[in-house]
């Protein structure tokens, strides 16, 4: 028996019940209606699967009827009987929907036929329906996850023009898909990746890139209206992208192909992290060579300061010679300033600080700049009554070399710094104005340049480690995040002001005190000689270092002995006839470096006083040095002045000359 409902309408009872029984005959289910109004109350109450419909009806007529039918099921099926076909009948009938017709009187087989094929159209339609809305969800299905993958997904015909994109690719890289469909794959690459990309876009060579398997790593260009005039990582997206040919079955059943899927994965955070990370192991190494260099050229300083401070000392401090030597000094003392920033480049040394003018050094600095730019005029504007701070000479020396360096190569056709110095008194009210921690006396240096000028946006990524306005490869991107950590180390402050196309004013604030005075200069005009007595045990593998040492020790009073290495001056020490007391030791040897011999020293002797001498200071290493019992410290180059200061601290024996 079949199921489907047919819904017989006629206003002539006979007919609905002739019409319903051969229906019925044939398995269908059948209610009768004899007028529109009824037929309309029965379909709303009830769906049928056909409906058949007298035309000439009392009242509503077939037509209304149909028209009302469609109103409640625009789905409904219809066949139209009337007495009076004609075309004009017909035509009319189909415009308003009806599938079909039928003349009376009709034959039960031609009734029968028409109802069982307008059941047919009708299951036709319901399974195309059904097809189209699981399309329908497929396509919305597909669509959702397509556009809320985070790869970046396109397809690009065999010319290489954008045909599809999904939201990833416009939201990672700016552009709408209304810019780029149509447009050419080729137009969003970094020049230099477009010959790299050409398989994309060149079917003869397409095959060969897929089966190579491999990712293709491209630059992919942004559209963000902010962009970095330099920063690569803001110009561009780094993707790692995956191609598939698309193909077409042909006539001669060779596949015709039509394109590229190619689904990118943005790893630009992922190179961002390699590249610092490369460039910090790259410091890393440079470090480790800085050590060596700086130890090695501090043993040559050792030498000339050495002999300098030893001729010196036969002269009057008026004299010519004892001016000329003491140029001597300050060229050492320049050289030995070099390798300590050599040191500090890549890592923390030992911070020796002192109360100094900083005019002094704004001069030196400036003047020194200036013998190696000949294209850029230096103006100073220096506070004469200037206070004086307490600040690490060499790493401050440092910060005015890397910003004299960034004005200069904010000025490639030359121009001018002009560098100005003055007192300020912060208050409680202002030091958050300035990014001051403390109220209290500063000293204020601005060093300013008539540049190019940097944007609001890369100001505020200035001092970052690593991040840099010159072309890649040609600028580490730490000398200013290292200026910046250094006047913070010295609980001072840095602030940039700038204007494109006008300049930039680079400002710091130290800590000062409310005096000119500059222990340095002081110090060097009141350095006095302690003579001593003795036994010195100098271990130093150079033997520049051990003649001049030698020397040096023999001219204040001390005997003398030395070693090449820490196991021949433990040998010295086991001899107790010797009477060492006093052992000046090398950090960086052979055999046994500084720490071990150190240690095998004072299981030897836990008394004996150690004072360590190295060109190569970091200031972990010497904290740990003096944690484990080393009495003082001294950093190679040392004039005898120097030396005789400290073996007297230690030994405590000497008398002053």
């Amino acid at each position: 028996m079949r199921s489907e409902q047919i819904l017989v309408v006629d206003d002539e009872k006979r007919i609905v019940e002739n019409i319903s029984l051969f229906l019925k005959r044939e398995g269908f289910q059948t209610t009768g209606a004899y007028d529109g109004d009824e037929a309309v109350r029965i379909f709303k109450q009830q769906r049928f699967d056909l409906v058949l419909l007298d035309v000439s009806m009392p009242g509503m007529n077939g037509y209304e009827t149909m028209e009302h039918i469609f109103d409640i099921d625009e789905d409904a099926m219809v066949i139209i009987i009337t007495g009076n076909a004609s075309v004009e009948s017909a035509i009319r009938a189909l415009k308003i929907g009806a599938w079909d017709y039928l003349k009376k009187p009709f034959e039960y087989a031609d009734l029968i036929k028409t109802v069982k094929n307008a059941l047919f159209q009708k299951e036709l339609v319901a399974d195309k329906k059904a097809v189209s809305a699981r399309l329908e969800a497929s396509e919305r299905q597909y669509e959702y996850m397509v556009n809320n993958s985070p790869d970046l997904i396109f397809t690009l015909d065999k010319n290489g023009c954008f045909t599809f994109m999904n939201h990833q690719f416009e939201k990672v890289l700016g552009f709408s898909r209304k810019d780029l469909i149509g447009t050419g794959f080729k137009n969003i690459l970094h020049e230099g990746d477009i010959s790299k990309a050409s398989a994309l876009i060149r079917v003869e060579k397409y095959d060969q890139l897929i089966n190579d398997g491999q990712d293709m790593h491209l630059r992919f260009k942004k559209a963000t209206s902010k962009q970095s005039q330099y920063d690569p990582y803001e110009l561009f997206a780094f993707m790692e992208v995956k191609a598939t040919p698309m193909h077409l079955p042909a006539s001669d059943k060779k596949e015709e192909f039509i394109g590229v899927y190619a689904a990118a994965r943005d790893v630009t955070e992922r190179v961002n992290l390699e590249d610092q990370l490369r460039q910090a192991q790259k410091m890393e190494a440079i470090g480790t060579l800085a050590g060596g260099i700086a130890h090695d050229f501090n043993n040559i300083l050792m030498g000339i300061q050495g002999y300098a401070s030893l001729v010196k000392s036969g002269f009057e401090r008026k004299s010519n010679e004892y001016k000329r030597l003491a140029n001597i000094d300050e060229y050492v003392f320049s050289g030995a300033e070099m390798a300590k920033q050599l040191l500090g480049f890549a890592q923390k040394t030992c911070q020796e600080t002192c109360l100094i003018n900083l005019n002094y050094l704004l001069k030196m600095s400036a003047k020194m700049f200036g013998r190696t730019k000949k294209d850029i005029l230096i103006e100073q504007y220096l506070d004469k009554e200037l206070w004086g701070t307490v600040i690490d000479e060499g790493q401050i020396k440092q910060v005015l070399m890397n910003l004299f360096v960034n004005a200069w190569q904010a000025m490639p056709d030359g121009g001018k710094i002009i560098i100005t110095s003055e007192n300020v008194i912060v208050d409680e009210s202002k030091k958050d104005e300035f990014g001051l921690e403390n109220a209290g006396t500063y000293a204020k240096i601005t060093v300013s340049d008539t540049g190019t000028g940097i944007s609001e946006e890369i100001i505020t990524r200035i001092f970052d480690p690593f991040f840099t306005t010159k072309e890649r490869g040609q600028g580490t991107g730490l000398g200013l995040a290292t200026a910046y950590g250094i006047i913070k180390s010295h609980k001072g402050t840095f602030k940039v002001e700038s204007k494109l196309e006008k300049g930039s004013s680079f400002i710091f604030f130290l800590p000062a005190r409310q005096t000119k005075q500059d222990l340095r200069k002081l110090r060097e005009e009141k350095k006095v000689i302690f003579n001593g007595k003795g036994t010195i045990l100098l271990v130093d593998d150079e033997k520049g270092v051990v003649e001049v040492c030698s020397e040096m020790i023999e001219s204040l009073g001390y005997k003398v002995e030395s070693a090449s290495n820490g196991l021949a001056a433990l040998e010295i020490l086991k001899n107790k006839n010797m009477g060492i007391d006093l052992v000046i030791l090398d950090m960086v040897m052979p055999v046994m470096n500084g720490e071990e011999t150190f240690e095998q020293i004072k299981m030897l002797d836990p008394d004996m006083r150690v004072l360590v001498s190295s060109g190569y200071s970091r200031e972990a290493e010497i904290e740990k040095m003096m944690e484990k019992g080393c009495n003082e410290f001294i950093l190679k180059p040392f004039d005898v002045a120097a030396l005789s200061e400290k073996l007297n601290k230690v030994l405590q024996t000497a008398e002053r000359v």
